[in-house]
């Protein structure tokens, strides 16, 4: 009997476990809402850029952004558009299908709108003529008041040519009278003499002016023509060689890369003067002002004006020194501002601001002298900077 009443116990016992396991059949829980999206920026990020919006977000029915600029939409995939650089959140609201507590109804994400002008300063570069020495300078343009800061010392008597590689952040001289080229870091130091015409093989470097950089190298004008060489100073040679046919002696000289010309002036001092421009490989060579006789040259490309210190000559197109403006083929001359009582050599402008520098000499290489800035029609000159001895200049937006 005893052992009938565990049995029973035991089926009893066995019958609850086998209940209790039973499956319990809940049905496929409710999707959940989550907030994404992708972003692609124009301008390779820079501003003014349009960030495209590409809506990645599932289960939702509605949509609330904010761009971080001020700027809200509804739409799926936005298109917005952002005008100045800065750090944005971008944040993304859905509207959930269901109400579940795993919702993730909220993206944000983070975007730098780059400066198109992050890292570099504008800046004015000039050389100088002392007594015995010369030296090169940099003035960081602002609204203040300039501030002249020096270059590293050299052994440069006569730096009369300056151009700025922004590229690379580097500025070449030249110094005409020892026939040598320097290259300087954008603030000025490091001083490397990568061309000396007393070197066997750079002779060519000779009484070396005007100079602009293009691509990896450097091109420089002296007597013969233009030459150029690596921006290390190696493989030096002749571009254009014009020997005894003018231009002689390319003293200041500017590179268009939408034409692909070279505008000049001529130095006529020793030689037979003149405004030009040729083609980099020495075609289309045009005498758009014969005879004139120009110290210092300066094209504006984007309205096709060129700015010229210009000495007065018998016979030719100028008879009273000055600053000039021509039009690209030489047309509309006329005289704009004046300089001092020695030659200027140095003529630039200020794009940000649209103002035309220039240099303003009473004797070689006292400091004596000043930078004249005026609007680009000669207008509202001002005495930007005084107690120089000014000669070549360039402005131009670089990384110091």
């Amino acid at each position: 009997m005893k052992k009938n009443l565990y049995f029973y116990i035991l089926v009893l016992m066995t019958l609850g476990i086998s209940s209790s396991c039973r499956k319990v059949e809940l049905g496929n829980p409710a999707a959940s809402t989550v907030a994404d999206f992708s972003i692609v920026i124009s301008n390779q990020g820079y501003s003014p850029c349009d960030v495209t919006f590409t809506n990645l977000s599932i289960n939702a029915h509605g949509y609330s952004w904010d761009f971080g600029n001020g700027q809200t939409s509804t739409e799926k995939d936005p298109v917005i558009h952002f005008s100045s650089p800065g750090l944005y959140t971008l944040t993304l609201t859905c509207t959930p299908e269901t109400e579940l507590y795993y919702n993730k109804l909220v993206k944000t994400l983070v975007v730098n709108i780059k400066d198109p002008a992050g890292g570099v300063s504008q800046v004015l570069y000039f050389t100088s003529r002392g007594a015995t020495v010369g030296n090169a300078h940099l003035v960081t343009l602002n609204e203040g008041a300039p501030l002249v800061q020096d270059f590293e010392p050299t052994d440069m008597v006569r730096p009369y040519g300056i151009a700025a590689d922004p590229a690379h952040s580097k500025v070449y001289v030249t110094d005409y009278s020892l026939g040598v080229i320097y290259r300087f870091d954008a603030d000025g130091k490091n001083p490397v003499k990568i061309l000396d015409k007393s070197v066997a093989g750079q002779e060519i470097t000779g009484d070396c002016e005007g100079i602009f950089v293009l691509g990896d190298k450097i091109y420089w004008g002296r007597t013969g023509g233009i030459y150029r060489a690596n921006l290390d100073g190696t493989n030096p040679e002749v571009v254009i060689n014009t020997g005894t046919t003018a231009p002689e002696y390319p003293i200041d000289m500017q590179y268009d890369s939408v034409s692909g010309n070279i505008f000049l002036v001529n130095d006529k001092t020793d030689y037979s003067g003149g405004y030009f421009s040729v083609n980099l490989n020495g075609t289309g060579l045009t005498n758009h002002i014969p005879d004139i006789d120009g110290t210092a040259l300066e094209v504006d490309f984007a309205t096709g004006k060129v700015f010229m210190a210009i000495y007065a000559s018998t016979g030719s197109a100028v008879t009273e020194n000055g600053i000039y403006q021509c039009n690209l083929d030489g047309t509309g001359l006329a005289k704009i501002g004046e300089f001092g009582s020695k030659a200027t050599w140095g003529i630039t402008i200020d794009h940000k601001r649209n103002k035309l520098f220039w240099a303003y000499k009473l004797t070689n290489s006292d400091p004596d002298g000043k930078i004249v800035r005026s609007n680009l029609d000669g207008s509202s000159q001002e005495d930007w900077l005084t107690g120089v001895s000014p000669h070549a200049m360039q402005v131009v937006w670089i990384k110091l």
